[in-house]
């Protein structure tokens, strides 16, 4: 589950919204790293992990001009976090909906009009109430939602907390590094496609070789029968 989840403006990292896990597990240290973050957000790409504090990571995703980011133990599955906050950003785009109304509005430019943090504050009850959906990665709604965007969270990089909040100097090749990443994810994808194939060659070809000399050797007897 997600033990802070934050909504803010991609641009200055203005704060929109942010709901608190009651269990106070998150330390302070956490909080300000996860401001220190959203405040380099310009730098960032648009989806990633970062590793945070502790045994945490940030996981945040960018659209439109608007951060979802949350915390959540490094044992979480990782899909299943994307999940959550894929979740959070079609509720909120609906509440977007209702605040300036569906005919041709252009959202990003109204967010960027805001002036004040915590403008969606009452947005944090639905936050709140998706957050308990995914208290258990094992529950069968959970994993049914992980199977739905197992596909759809590739390429996703993963960064120190400390590269980025005290190395701001190599903030400008993390976009070049995540175009590498997508790159190799292609190299993998078809080196994974080809093990799988000498796998059940090893594991099965011996087999069929046995099996069809058998065959062929009954077949022989039959005829000569």
């Amino acid at each position: 589950m997600a033990h802070v989840t934050f909504i803010a403006r991609s641009m200055d990292g203005l704060i929109l919204v942010e709901t608190w896990d009651d269990s106070n597990k998150v330390q302070p240290q956490q909080k300000q790293q996860a401001k220190m973050l959203l405040r380099k957000l310009h730098n960032m790409p648009d989806k990633c992990s970062v590793d945070g504090a502790g045994d945490n990571c940030f996981h945040y995703t960018m659209a439109d001009g608007i951060c979802y980011l949350a915390l959540f133990d490094k044992s979480y599955p990782k899909n299943l976090a994307f999940a959550f906050l894929e979740d959070i950003q079609k509720l909120f785009i609906e509440e977007l909906k209702r605040e300036y109304g569906t005919s041709s509005v252009d959202y990003r430019s109204r967010i960027e009009t805001i002036e004040k943090p915590y403008y969606f504050i009452k947005f944090d009850r639905q936050i709140t109430k998706r957050k308990s959906e995914y208290r258990d990665p094992t529950s069968s709604k959970a994993l049914g939602r992980l199977n739905e965007n197992l596909a759809g969270v590739s390429n996703i990089m993963r960064q120190n907390i400390d590269e980025i909040l005290k190395r701001g100097e190599n903030l400008d090749s993390v976009g070049r590094k995540a175009n590498d990443l997508k790159d190799e994810s292609k190299k993998f994808k078809n080196m994974t496609g080809k093990l799988k194939f000498h796998t059940m060659v090893q594991k099965y070809g011996v087999p069929v070789v046995i099996g069809l000399v058998i065959t062929l050797i009954i077949c022989i007897k039959f005829w000569k029968s």
